[in-house]
């Protein structure tokens, strides 16, 4: 006799197998009647009021999937002279409604096209996994003669996407597995606890109770996102391709990146350090993809590389 969980399993490597084709078809049934975000019916970014010609300083923060652009508030409290904070925000987050969808290149160009307007000299950008490569494409395209970029758990080009999606799904299997449930709300709650400390979280007293009140803080939020916001949100994250990295020669680029991700591991963000070139990577040590809720000083420390350092 099979058990439930061995049976999920297997059924799960044999979908493994057939992901890229599976999510080409559906991302393109599901994204099909969707335009790029320039022609959202709201415009995707939200600046804090001194977005204003011949501003000096731009500082530009771009989520990713399933993220809110509330994840940048302490950006706010920065209070950097002659400066405006600009977010952008994925639809169907943050007020904007499901009419559109992300995409690397033209959600690159929208937030440069803006930036690039106001003329400010310094532009800093910050970027959180799938906006990461969003901050690299942007990074590319903005004319200002400083530019800085900041990159928190960020995805990497083709076939980081689509790694990333297998090992998702087989983390929402062992977490099926460890509760012992097959509900969708237990497994994501489950799961959260990977996303904060990784695997090994689990088997270090503190964290893992750490994890589980954490976890079960959020379960009311924990739900199973429709297809055609996942594919809106992440399509296009599985085909980008980092064409020009030597258009970052003259930019200042620092990865932050926990050592416990498992959603882009730690040897992923080497090789896009290697790639673009980096300047330097800022590990966490035994945190995960979520560090902006795990790490004290994930802002103070990119606050720094941005202004403290020459």
């Amino acid at each position: 006799m099979r058990l439930p969980g061995l049976t999920a399993l297997s059924t799960l490597i044999q979908l493994v197998r057939r992901l890229p084709l599976l999510l080409a078809v559906l991302g393109i049934v599901a994204c099909a009647p969707l335009p790029g975000p320039d022609r959202a019916g709201t415009f995707p970014l939200l600046q804090d009021g001194n977005a204003r010609p011949g501003v000096k300083r731009a500082i530009v923060a771009i989520p990713g999937a399933f993220a809110s652009a509330n994840i940048f508030a302490p950006v706010l409290d920065w209070q950097v002279p002659d400066s405006t904070v600009i977010v952008y925000r994925f639809p169907d987050m943050d007020g904007l409604p499901l009419d559109h969808r992300v995409q690397i290149d033209g959600s690159a160009q929208l937030i440069a096209d803006y930036v690039n307007d106001l003329g400010a000299q310094e532009v800093y950008l910050l970027g959180y996994s799938t906006g990461g490569p969003i901050a690299i494409e942007t990074a590319q395209r903005i004319e200002a003669p400083e530019v800085s970029l900041a990159l928190i758990s960020t995805a990497g080009p083709a076939p980081s996407g689509i790694l990333s999606s297998m090992r998702s799904g087989v983390e929402v299997v062992r977490a099926m597995l460890r509760t012992g449930s097959l509900r969708p709300r237990d497994a994501w709650t489950e799961n959260y606890r990977t996303l904060l400390y990784g695997d090994e979280g689990l088997n270090d007293p503190a964290r893992a109770r750490d994890s589980a009140a954490r976890a079960e803080a959020q379960r009311e939020n924990m739900s199973t996102p429709s297809l055609r916001r996942t594919f809106a949100h992440t399509l296009s994250l599985m085909f980008w391709t980092l064409d020009r990295p030597g258009a970052l020669a003259d930019a200042r680029v620092r990865l932050f990146h926990g050592d416990a991700d498992t959603v882009f591991t730690p040897a992923m963000a080497r090789r896009l350090a290697s790639r673009l070139p980096a300047d330097q990577i800022t590990y966490y040590q035994g945190q995960g993809h979520l560090l902006f809720v795990t790490s004290q000083r994930l802002f103070d420390d990119i606050h720094s590389f941005f202004f403290d350092e020459d």
